[in-house]
């Protein structure tokens, strides 16, 4: 039995299930346990309270994977499933970077940074800052 079979044996918590794959270097079947608690959700009227984070999970997994489209997508489902965050903003924007895609991404922190200037969030202002500089100063 495969270790994420073993581990969606507690369907209540894909995040941990998830979380020791990942952790096991096994971030296909991390990103596939995921995606199977999120497909189980998209049906549903009322959305599970963790899919956000579900999604935003699933994001930065395909992100470190490599497979930036994907994880483009995800973080899309996490906005639209709690509306814009400062945070998934900005790796939203990262990942459009990295895409080439500019244009999107310059969107993106826009609104990461408006938001971020509106809550009086310091650490989202931090981040966004940083994002900005990372971009500016070429190390994309």
């Amino acid at each position: 039995m495969s270790l994420w079979r073993r581990s969606m044996k507690d369907e209540d918590n894909p995040l941990r299930a998830a979380s020791e794959l990942a952790r096991a270097g096994k971030l296909g079947e991390a990103i596939a346990c995921l995606e199977e608690a999120l497909a189980r959700s998209r049906p549903s009227a009322s959305r599970p309270a963790n899919t956000a984070l579900l999604a935003k999970t699933a994001g930065l997994l395909c992100d470190q994977d490599g497979d930036l489209l994907r994880a483009a997508s995800y973080y899309d489902e996490a906005i639209a499933t709690e509306g814009p965050q400062p945070f998934t903003l900005v790796a939203l924007a990262d990942v459009y970077f990295r895409l080439g895609r500019v244009r999107e991404a310059q969107a993106c922190h826009a609104r990461a940074a408006s938001l971020a200037r509106s809550s009086g969030d310091e650490d989202a202002q931090t981040v966004v800052a940083a994002a900005r500089a990372k971009w500016e100063g070429g190390s994309g």
